[in-house]
């Protein structure tokens, strides 16, 4: 299995470009090409969301998955990540419909130094439980 690819970036709205760079990277080196514009989108919400309400350092982190790719955005902010409603005229508050949209799955950890966003794309449909 091929090493994460990662990055530590500064809280500043240019950590999005360092990201999807990682992501083309990742993606056309792990032959997952079929991920790199929904994930370029999904990174780019995740990392504007630590610029935005963490301002702290973050670590952008890419796995490799047998069947997809696992990219996670870790910040230090302990704030949980909450869905906000939006309106038609609202310039945010859609991040997260888009990343539970475009993810196979996603999900929030949380410690006492901060949270980690994570999020799948997988070559299959992910069956919800019953």
């Amino acid at each position: 299995m091929e090493a994460p690819i990662y990055a530590v970036l500064p809280p500043r709205a240019a950590s999005a470009s360092v990201a999807r760079e990682l992501v083309v990277c990742a993606c056309n080196d792990w032959g997952h090409d079929c991920f790199i514009d929904d994930l370029s989108l999904v990174v780019t919400e995740l990392v504007a969301n630590a610029v935005r309400h963490a301002g702290t350092e973050m670590e952008v982190r890419l796995i490799n998955l047998e069947d997809g790719i696992r990219l996670e955005v870790q910040d230090g902010s302990t704030r949980p990540l909450r869905p906000r409603p939006s309106t038609l005229v609202d310039e945010g508050g859609r991040g997260l419909m888009l990343v539970d949209a475009l993810a196979s799955r996603y999900g929030v950890e949380g410690d006492a130094d901060g949270k980690r966003v994570w999020v799948e794309m997988l070559d299959h449909p992910v069956l919800a439980a019953t």
